[in-house]
């Protein structure tokens, strides 16, 4: 049975004990987690639905991968850990993936590590995770927030993902100009996105 570390609700330090994971989310206690982000040159972001029958939010799309960190585990780790089981993405360099920011998600109750990527991949070309992962789609910014809007069963980011998307774009341009990863050419000619009416 799988046990996950517990961490502080206020500083995401650990607090020395582990729980089970169904343990830890009806204590609603707080948890480590990844969640990656993944654009492409054309500045579309990789969504997918979650399976079917899985315990929460079954069926729901959202903006990112990821999910606990597992004892003895890094952030890091756990990132390249989500994309190849998730996804089927592997052979990924650690300096291109890229860490932009740790923040605390109070409604799922996790301190969340997340990191963006740039892939340039067909859907037909990932392995979607059976029993985790339904089916995936790259989608603009303003197509996600339609769907959001529209009362579609959606995860858009994971505080306000208009803010977000820019953020995202800002880190790879910055990691970029500081030669921490090699982005397509063309990838900075990303037009400046509108928010959706």
């Amino acid at each position: 049975m799988e046990h996950i570390e517990i961490v502080h609700e206020e500083t995401g330090h650990s607090l020395g004990f582990t729980l089970t994971r169904a343990e830890a989310m009806a204590q609603k206690a707080w948890r480590r987690s990844t969640n990656i982000f993944v654009l492409n040159s054309e500045g579309k972001i990789l969504c997918h639905q979650r399976a079917l029958k899985k315990d929460s939010l079954p069926g729901y799309w959202m903006t990112h991968l990821g999910g606990h960190v597992a004892i003895g585990e890094t952030y890091e780790g756990s990132a390249l850990k989500e994309l190849q089981e998730e996804a089927g993405i592997s052979g990924i360099q650690p300096h291109q993936l890229i860490a932009w920011r740790t923040t605390p998600i109070a409604m799922s109750r996790f301190w969340a590590r997340e990191y963006v990527i740039l892939i340039d991949k067909d859907v037909s070309e990932l392995n979607a995770q059976p029993g985790e992962v339904e089916q995936f789609a790259w989608l603009s910014p303003q197509e996600i927030l339609s769907a959001a809007k529209n009362g579609e069963n959606w995860i858009a980011g994971t505080h306000d993902f208009w803010t977000e998307y820019h953020c995202l774009r800002a880190v790879l341009a910055a990691a970029q100009v500081h030669g921490l990863t090699d982005l397509p050419e063309g990838t900075h000619m990303w037009k400046q996105e509108t928010l959706p009416v």
